[in-house]
């Protein structure tokens, strides 16, 4: 009975110790500190908006604060400082951060641009060759950049013939309407308003390099080793939120545009040429096997940005992008979904 009791006892001890070594095992992430997510205007990052306003983050007992940005430069400082904890950006922008010598994972696709990014010019000015001498604007993006030189390579135009003008975001619409540019690389919902507003004409969009302009959710190597389960969690508020966005158009409309003090019309116009992905779509994505991988279309922004000396080294893609934690969710029933 002794020897029982001293195997017992013994066995007890060895549990403290394994406990008090490797408490990783142990515990889930319960850390309730604030999680804060870095947006910019696009569009295609309004779901964090929604599922922030319709509390789907703390559904899944997360708690998150979304941060907007105008300035891509100041949102990326942001997350290198710790301010921000995850951000959405374009892959390009994620690319340049990793090249920097800053450790990242990618772990969502949230959407592609197809047609929602475009050139846009004057009324008088119809074709892409009748750009030569002429000012075009652009913020400087690496977007705005490969965007461009895909339109002038397809139509055999060197940069060198046209007049490059660096155009801030908030200053597009000014620009234009002043006539200072006579084209102009932009966005919707702003390119749209401007076709419309100006008689703009299109000269050429994202329509025509699908799967090449990709935006992203990223965060940074060393908090997601920490904290798994709520960026977990806040992929699944991601899920939920497009879900509601797609069966609620005009209550998910009401929402976003109360929240980013904009009208229904500008909220529809962001939404053209925009596909999000949904998580069986980025389940896809993220498999090797699949005809649309990411790994095979990153390629295209990797090669553009090393032929334009935008990045010191060849990205390796297979350490950059993370999908662990999307093979770990499963799609909710629709009634689950919170309604407004």
């Amino acid at each position: 009975m002794k020897k029982i009791y001293i195997a017992f006892l013994v066995l007890i001890l060895l549990a403290l110790i394994i406990f008090q070594f490797s408490p990783s095992l142990f515990k889930k992430d319960k850390d309730n500190a604030v999680i804060t997510i870095g947006i910019n205007t696009w569009a295609g990052y309004d779901p964090f908006i929604l599922a922030d306003e319709l509390d789907m983050f703390n559904q899944h007992k997360v708690q998150v604060e979304i941060k907007r940005f105008t300035s891509a430069i100041d949102q990326i400082q942001a997350l290198k400082d710790g301010k921000i904890q995850l951000a959405g950006i374009t892959m390009d922008e994620a690319f340049s951060l990793i090249d920097s010598g800053f450790k990242t994972k990618i772990i969502l696709i949230v959407d592609y641009s197809n047609g929602g990014d475009m050139l846009i010019s004057q009324a008088n000015i119809k074709n892409i060759q009748q750009l030569i001498g002429k000012k075009v604007g652009y913020e400087g993006s690496v977007v705005g950049e490969f965007l461009l030189d895909r339109a002038l390579k397809e139509n055999n135009i060197k940069r060198n013939r046209i007049k490059l003008v660096n155009v801030a975001v908030s200053d597009w619409a000014l620009h234009f309407k002043e006539k200072t540019v006579d084209a102009l690389v932009c966005f919707n919902p702003i390119a749209s308003t401007l076709l419309n507003q100006y008689n703009a004409n299109i000269l050429f969009s994202s329509s025509e390099i699908p799967y090449e302009i990709i935006d992203v959710l990223i965060v940074s190597e060393s908090f997601y080793a920490k904290h798994k389960p709520s960026i977990t969690a806040i992929l699944k508020a991601w899920f939920d939120s497009i879900e509601f966005q797609s069966k609620n158009i005009a209550d998910a409309a009401t929402i976003i545009t109360k929240a980013k003090n904009i009208s229904v019309k500008n909220y529809e116009l962001g939404l053209q040429g925009l596909f999000t992905q949904d998580l069986k779509q980025n389940k896809s994505i993220f498999d090797p096997k699949s005809k649309n991988n990411i790994y095979k279309y990153s390629q295209v922004i990797v090669d553009f940005m090393l032929s334009n000396r935008l990045l010191s080294r060849r990205i390796n893609t297979t350490e950059a992008f993370q999908s662990e934690l999307l093979y770990t969710i499963n799609t909710l029933p629709s009634e689950q979904l919170i309604k407004p």
